[in-house]
C-alpha cells in the first residue's frame, strides 16, 4: 500500500508535496475529520539510521504529543509507528518558515520584529520551564501561520533536562545548525542547554533585523574566535535602534553568565517599548539589507496553498537527522 492510499484510510487526503528531507518528506494533506488542511511529516525508517530510530524519534514522538502552546506547532494525530514509516500530523502554517519570509521580503521592522522575538521568547520560556530545551533554533524552524503568528517547529534535536543533587546536568552532544550556535557548544565544552537555546534566540533577532548573519561564519575556527571577543557586527543599515542592539549584544555574550536569560529578554526597554507599537494586523517589513524583493503578501485562506517547504534538512517541519 503507497503512502498516499494508507493515509486516506486514516481520514487524510493527499494534496501536495511541501519538501523532501533526508528521512522522508513533508507534505500537505486535507484531514476529513478536522476540514481543513494539515501538514503530515512522513519519517521512512528504511532511510533512517538505527541511532535516530532508537533514541531520537521515539522521545521526538512523546514530546510533542504533550506540548501545548500558542506559539509550538500542534500535533494533531501520530500514525503508522508499527510500519514502515511514521505519519506525523501537524497544523499548516501556510506562510511557510521565517528565513523564506526574510529573504522575500527583506528585513522586519522593529514593532513587527519585536512581536515576533517575543513569541519565541514564550515558546522557549515555556519549553525551559517544562524542563525541555531546543537545541536547533533558527530561522528555519520558526514558521508562520495565516495570521504571521510564529510557530516553534522540528525538536529532532530537543533534549529533555536532567537534575541531580539540585543542579542540571550539562550537555555534551554537539548537535543543531553551527551557524546558530552558541561558543560553549562549538568549543566541545560541557554546556547548560538552556543558556544556548536563548544564544540561539539572539542569532534569530539579528536575522530579523539585518537579514544576515552576525558572524561570518565560513570557518568554524575564526567563527568561534569571534564570537569569544564578543565582536558583534552592527551595521549603521538598514536602521536598528539603540536598544535592540543592546539587546543583541546581552544575548550574544560569549560569557553564560553574563549573557540575557529568557526572562530579562522578556522584560528588557526594547521588547517592552517595541510592543506596545505592534501592529496585531500584518508584519511590515522593509526590503533594505536583503538584497531581494518579493511580491507583497496576499490575505491568507484557510484554503490556499501553503509556502513552499524547502528541500533543506532542518527546515520545519523537518525530516532531517540528528547532527552529531
Amino acid at each position: 500500500m503507497n503512502y498516499k492510499t494508507f493515509m486516506e484510510t486514516h481520514g487524510y487526503t493527499f494534496k501536495s508535496n511541501l519538501g523532501e528531507g533526508t528521512y522522508g518528506k513533508v507534505l500537505s494533506a486535507y484531514s476529513n475529520q478536522m476540514k481543513r488542511k494539515v501538514a503530515v511529516k512522513i519519517i521512512d525508517k528504511a532511510k533512517a539510521i538505527s541511532n535516530y530510530l532508537e533514541n531520537f524519534l521515539p522521545w521526538e514522538i512523546k514530546l510533542i504529543r504533550s506540548l501545548k502552546h500558542p506559539n509550538i506547532v500542534k500535533t494533531h494525530d501520530i500514525f503508522g509507528l508499527q510500519t514502515s514509516k511514521v505519519y506525523v500530523v501537524m497544523e499548516l502554517c501556510v506562510k511557510g518558515n521565517l528565513l523564506k519570509n526574510i529573504n522575500d521580503h527583506g528585513v522586519l521592522l522593529e514593532p513587527a520584529g519585536c512581536r515576533l522575538f517575543t513569541q519565541l521568547c514564550k515558546a522557549i520560556q515555556y519549553l525551559h520551564n517544562s524542563n525541555v530545551a531546543h537545541r536547533d533554533l533558527k530561522c528555519e524552524n520558526l514558521l508562520l501561520d495565516k495570521h504571521h503568528n510564529l510557530k516553534v517547529c522540528d525538536f529532532g534535536f530537543s533534549k529533555r533536562l536532567t537534575y541531580r543533587d539540585g543542579q542540571l546536568v550539562l550537555s555534551k552532544t554537539c548537535c543543531g545548525t553551527w551557524s546558530y550556535a552558541a561558543p560553549e557548544i562549538l568549543r566541545g565544552v560541557p554546556y547548560n542547554p538552556k543558556v544556548s537555546d536563548v544564544w540561539s534566540t539572539g542569532v534569530v533577532l539579528y536575522m530579523m533585523l539585518y537579514a544576515s548573519m552576525p558572524y561570518d561564519t565560513t570557518n568554524v575556527r575564526r567563527l568561534v574566535k569571534i564570537q569569544m571577543q564578543h565582536n558583534i557586527n552592527l551595521p549603521d543599515k538598514p536602521s536598528v535602534s539603540p536598544e535592540a542592539k543592546d539587546l543583541i549584544r546581552s544575548i550574544l555574550h560569549p560569557d553564560v553568565e553574563q549573557r540575557f536569560t529568557i526572562s530579562n529578554i522578556l522584560s528588557c526597554s526594547w521588547m517592552l517599548w517595541k510592543g506596545k507599537m505592534e501592529d496585531k494586523d500584518e508584519i511590515p517589513t522593509s526590503n533594505a539589507g536583503s538584497g531581494q524583493e518579493g511580491p507583497p503578501d496576499e490575505k491568507s485562506k484557510d484554503e490556499e496553498e501553503p509556502t513552499k517547504y524547502s528541500s533543506d534538512p532542518g527546515e520545519g517541519p523537518s525530516t532531517a537527522p540528528p547532527r552529531h
